[in-house]
């Protein structure tokens, strides 16, 4: 025991040597030849002053049980002071001392060997776990003074981050409990960007009375816009155009609505946006239309803005439409052939008034050919043969009439589902169509189509 002692005390760091040099004034060390002195020091057996240590004259790295050098490496730098490993600072390596020897405050080399005491060495280690012990705690303490303080956590959103928490919070607020819908609703804004927060105000939304409802409107008035776009605001925005009434959602869309298409080109906006469409009244869009008739060509254009505008067409009465109908029927022939404009121009065919049908009917009129050789614009000439009655024998005199003749309409990849549509139409001008068929020269190519659909109705 006494020799592990003395293998562990010969392994301390400088605090614990001077300790044992303080009580054993006597004591020397033996040779260490397997440290390379000459490596480390540059002297081979002169005594090597000690270097100011950067943690005071207590901790000095140089112990003369060691023989370190006053520049020690990393490792072992790290060794003796973990906590201060990542601040070390090199030193400049000492001087050969010129002074006599009998002038060192240590014992010079080599040392006659003593032994010590197990008291002293018990005495030693406890030195040493002090000094570390205090060490550490100022370096605590310094790290602790450098943090900023961080801003205390609500109390709502420390339980709904911890597991079951967050559902017992959900199934307070729909149980009406008015103390903790009093807590939600104050911390509200930080909730509804949290992960799980959102699905507290989403039981406020789901659950509450409508007094809590125009409550949580008020608290995060100013901020729907930045919740629309946000990856879990946009979720309780959504939950809230789908439940609450219009009485609530009016000052939502008022402060969206200068922001429309920014939310239809965002990626979590444009669900804010669908549902706002969707679920709304006329008088809630009713505050979108100016801005949705100003950006009309570019929202039917849109894989997202197409379908508000179709739910805008559909919800709304014609009367509030009109300067929006207005502005996709000046640009109908492009809309037409748009992979996503040509279901805005068929919602107007069936949602419009008779006035914006008939327009687009001559449009279609007019331009029967190319719409018939497109893969999108022939859907709109089926859904004004569908959907506008009154237009269809209209369209049948264009067809007859066309220069391409109705046989090459009939032949074209697109063009032979408008023959069909037009064969389903009843009245006068279905009779002289079957008959311009059936006269004509037979059907090739794509026009087998509309072959087998006159034999069907033959054999009826």
């Amino acid at each position: 025991w006494l020799k592990l002692s003395l293998s562990v005390c010969l392994d301390l760091s400088p605090c614990s040597m001077s300790v044992i040099c303080e009580n054993t004034p006597e004591l020397s060390f033996p040779e260490l030849p397997e440290l390379g002195m000459e490596e480390d020091c540059g002297l081979k057996g002169s005594p090597v002053p000690p270097t100011p240590s950067p943690w005071g004259a207590r901790y000095s790295m140089w112990s003369p049980a060691r023989r370190i050098p006053s520049t020690p490496s990393p490792i072992y730098a790290k060794s003796l002071y973990p906590a201060f490993a990542p601040c070390w600072q090199p030193m400049e390596p000492p001087m050969v001392p010129t002074m006599a020897p009998q002038h060192i405050p240590f014992p010079c080399w080599p040392p006659a060997p003593v032994e010590a005491s197990p008291e002293l060495v018990i005495t030693a280690l406890m030195a040493e776990a002090e000094a570390l012990v205090s060490i550490a705690a100022e370096f605590a303490a310094c790290q602790a003074a450098a943090k900023p303080s961080a801003a205390p956590r609500p109390a709502v959103l420390e339980h709904v981050t911890q597991v079951g928490s967050g559902r017992w919070v959900q199934h307070t607020v729909a149980g009406g409990d008015a103390e903790m819908v009093g807590t939600v609703l104050r911390e509200a804004p930080q909730l509804a960007r949290h992960k799980h927060g959102k699905d507290a105000l989403i039981a406020v939304v789901e659950r509450a009375s409508k007094d809590h409802q125009r409550a949580l409107v008020d608290v995060l008035r100013g901020e729907w816009l930045e919740l629309a776009v946000d990856v879990h605001g946009c979720r309780m925005v959504q939950r809230l155009m789908e439940v609450c009434d219009d009485e609530i959602r009016l000052p939502v869309v008022a402060e969206l609505r200068s922001h429309l298409e920014y939310l239809v080109n965002h990626k979590y906006g444009n669900h804010v946006a669908h549902r706002i469409s969707e679920h709304c009244g006329p008088a809630a869009l009713g505050l979108l239309l100016p801005e949705a008739a100003a950006s009309a060509g570019d929202l039917a254009r849109h894989a997202y803005g197409c379908r508000v505008l179709q739910h805008v067409i559909e919800r709304c009465p014609a009367e509030l439409t009109k300067d929006l109908v207005a502005a996709i029927l000046e640009d109908q022939p492009a809309l037409a052939c748009h992979p996503f404009g040509n279901y805005v121009v068929q919602c107007v065919v069936k949602h419009g008034s008779l006035e914006h049908r008939w327009g687009v009917a001559h449009a279609v009129c007019e331009h029967l050919e190319e719409y018939c050789d497109n893969k999108f614009a022939s859907n709109v000439v089926e859904a004004v043969v569908r959907w506008c009655s009154e237009a269809a024998d209209l369209v049948i005199d264009a067809a007859m009439r066309s220069s391409s003749s109705l046989v090459g309409l009939s032949s074209l990849r697109y063009g032979n589902f408008v023959v069909q549509r037009l064969l389903e139409v009843r009245g006068k001008q279905r009779a002289d169509l079957v008959e311009a068929l059936m006269s004509g020269p037979r059907l090739q190519g794509f026009g087998k189509h509309v072959q087998a659909a006159l034999k069907r109705m033959t054999s009826k």
